[in-house]
């Protein structure tokens, strides 16, 4: 079995990022998304916006046999953009990444993390300690997205 690397992601990973966290939400997302929605979706996970996020956010990678597997990124003391890549779910990737920015976090002074999640993440957010704090509206480029606020107190281990 190969191993999985965590990495802070690079301006050059923009390509592959936008590649890989829209063709995860084309198969789980855009059943559930207007077609406005998806527009808007797409756009906000844009190549050039990709690239933006690398410079504002503190994006990490998940890297197997050198192609990106999975991605998560921490914005202020939320995090965004967690996806993986489809034929790389249900193995330990997305937990990985997600352990991986808990402790930078926690090791970079957080005490408490938040998400918001889709229906379809829930699951794996109950699973790993996250809880539920309330249902709200979302708006992207001046469109409405129901989302789910989860939170996460940090603790050391």
């Amino acid at each position: 079995m190969s191993l999985i690397h965590i990495r802070k992601a690079e301006i050059t990973d923009a390509k592959s990022l936008s590649e890989l966290i829209c063709e995860n939400a084309r198969k789980i997302l855009k059943p559930h998304y207007s077609e406005v929605q998806w527009e808007i979706f797409i756009k906000y996970y844009a190549v050039e916006t990709m690239a933006t996020k690398i410079t504002t956010q503190l994006v990490f990678c998940a890297e197997k046999d050198d192609e990106i597997v999975g991605t998560i990124a921490l914005d202020g003391d939320f995090i965004v953009g967690f996806y993986t890549r489809l034929q790389s779910m249900n193995q330990g990737i997305g937990k990985l990444l997600i352990t991986s920015l808990e402790n930078h976090a926690l090791n970079s002074g957080l005490t408490k993390l938040q998400l918001a999640s889709t229906p379809e993440g829930l699951d794996f957010y109950y699973k790993n300690g996250w809880q539920k704090v309330k249902n709200f509206t979302v708006n992207h480029y001046g469109v409405e997205f129901e989302e789910t606020l989860m939170v996460k107190e940090l603790k050391n281990i």
